[in-house]
């Protein structure tokens, strides 16, 4: 028999029903982590549970691979350990993610929805961030404070190594490998002013995400998400701005010449251009307007 006591269930129990075990599932697979082999009744025994419930909490986690059984008469239990439990909950979760993204690749596109949307969550936040870059083709301008800007660093570099341009206005002095980063003279007191940590992303143009997590980053005050074409389209062109001003005023801080802070212009004005996928998307639902002699 086998004793481990490191932690208490109450520690333990969340993060398995977290994963898809009920409390008492839980509760018994804890049980015999710390004492195997043990028989049901033994186990209800350690748990305070009828001895009925426990027995089918056992038969249910012997079918979910989570404990082994003895065919003898005494029906002793064991836990599986639980590098082999989790490993095997991953391989099950990976073969029904690729099952339902099979599924859904087969669902008709759902249609244009100009809809602004509440984000309830910093996880769901960061995951439509990873969504909207993963999707970007051209160009995506992001307003991060060092917080969001650390934790979308690794997927900003990868959308850089795809091709696409990666413009952010940094608060603090950052690099990104394969994107522009322009640090806001004035970065520190802006910090100091926001009550919590500011996420402003746009990619072509065509969808935006617009966030100011609590100050603990583990909360959020408000967030919102929009495919909009129209509302993406005028927040792209601020944020694109706000990097250009704040590239111009890094430059005359730092003494640039009149002819670089023209060259520093001109570099940005391809963030105006009509042909990145949101204007596109926007010409062609609206039409383009008609020419008219003045």
């Amino acid at each position: 028999m086998t004793t481990n006591t490191s932690a208490s269930a109450a520690d333990v129990v969340p993060s398995l029903t977290a994963l898809g075990f009920s409390d008492l599932e839980a509760e018994v697979y804890v049980a015999l982590l710390r004492e195997s082999p043990a028989t049901g009744y033994r186990v209800a025994q350690s748990i305070g549970k009828a001895a009925a419930n426990t027995y089918k909490a056992i038969e249910s986690l012997q079918q979910k691979g989570a404990v082994l059984v003895d065919d003898g008469t005494s029906r002793l239990c064991r836990a599986v350990p639980a590098e082999e439990l989790l490993a095997q909950l991953e391989r099950a979760f990976q073969r029904r993610r690729q099952e339902a993204a099979g599924a859904l690749a087969s669902l008709r596109p759902a249609p244009e929805d100009d809809r602004v949307y509440q984000l309830q969550s910093v996880g769901q936040v960061y995951e439509r961030c990873h969504t909207m870059l993963d999707a970007c083709e051209k160009v995506a301008v992001l307003d991060l404070f060092p917080l969001p800007l650390e934790e979308l660093r690794g997927k900003l570099a990868e959308t850089a190594r795809r091709g696409v341009r990666v413009l952010v206005k940094a608060y603090e002095p950052a690099a990104i490998p394969g994107a522009e980063v322009v640090a806001h003279v004035r970065g520190r007191t802006s910090l100091k002013r926001w009550p919590g940590h500011w996420l402003n992303v746009v990619t072509d143009g065509r969808e935006h995400l617009l966030a100011l997590l609590a100050a603990d980053g583990k909360g959020r005050h408000q967030a919102v998400w929009s495919g909009s074409a129209y509302l993406s389209w005028v927040y792209h062109s601020a944020v694109a701005s706000e990097v250009m001003v704040a590239a111009l005023q890094r430059g005359l801080q730092d003494g640039a010449a009149p002819d670089e802070l023209r060259r520093a212009v001109a570099a940005y004005q391809s963030l105006f251009r009509a042909d990145l996928p949101g204007v596109r998307a926007l010409l062609e639902r609206f039409g383009k307007p008609e020419r008219t002699g003045e």
